[in-house]
């Protein structure tokens, strides 16, 4: 079970922790971040998948270690220019520092705590942008030192899948409402059946 999401520098996301657990219901005004919580969690499921893909069961090269994800793979997540994964399209940071330029990258840090067979978990993923049609995936720095140690990829986390179904993405065109579904089945002297539920949250 998923117990908390920890994201920074994602899409309108500066920092933020969101306590999780079974269910969970979001709920708030248009553009407050329901669905930027759910597309982080997307996200942290394709880079933790990627990487399990290209390194696990491998040492991490200690140059170049993250693995490259295309916007294309992002189905849950559709963007088409990378960097607006990014908090307010910032992907660097440009400084003079004694009189010299200096660049560094801005990084998605996404964290998600779990639990299984009562043991907890944590597996904290950043990702680098590479141009507007990749980013690079790799294990959480624990520091920001050049050569950081990083967080280990737990294996109770590698039988987790995230599956995000995008708000209003019905199959028809247009929903019929509950009453016009209980007025169809009443016309036809049937009993709708007993696993139709049909259940919407507005705010």
């Amino acid at each position: 079970m998923l117990t908390k999401l920890i994201a920074r520098n994602f899409k309108r996301f500066g920092s933020v922790e969101i306590e999780l657990g079974n269910p969970v219901v979001l709920i708030g005004p248009n553009n407050s971040g329901k669905t930027t919580a759910l597309q982080a969690l997307a996200l942290w499921d394709i880079g933790l998948r990627r990487w399990n893909e290209k390194r696990a069961g491998k040492a991490t090269p200690e140059k170049r270690p993250g693995v490259t994800i295309n916007r294309r793979d992002l189905v849950a997540v559709p963007v088409p220019d990378a960097n607006l994964l990014w908090r307010d399209l910032h992907v660097r940071d440009v400084q003079k520092i004694g009189g010299k330029q200096e660049t560094k990258n801005v990084r998605i840090d996404i964290s998600v705590e779990g639990v299984a067979d009562d043991k907890p978990w944590v597996c904290g993923l950043e990702f680098d942008y590479a141009n507007e049609e990749s980013f690079y995936c790799r294990p959480l720095r624990r520091s920001e030192e050049k050569n950081p140690t990083r967080m280990p990829i737990p294996d109770e986390c590698s039988d987790i899948r995230v599956a995000f179904l995008p708000p209003m993405s019905g199959l028809a065109a247009s929903e019929t409402r509950p009453d016009q579904v209980r007025s169809m089945f009443a016309s036809a002297k049937a009993e709708p059946p007993k696993c139709c539920a049909i259940c919407a949250i507005r705010s």
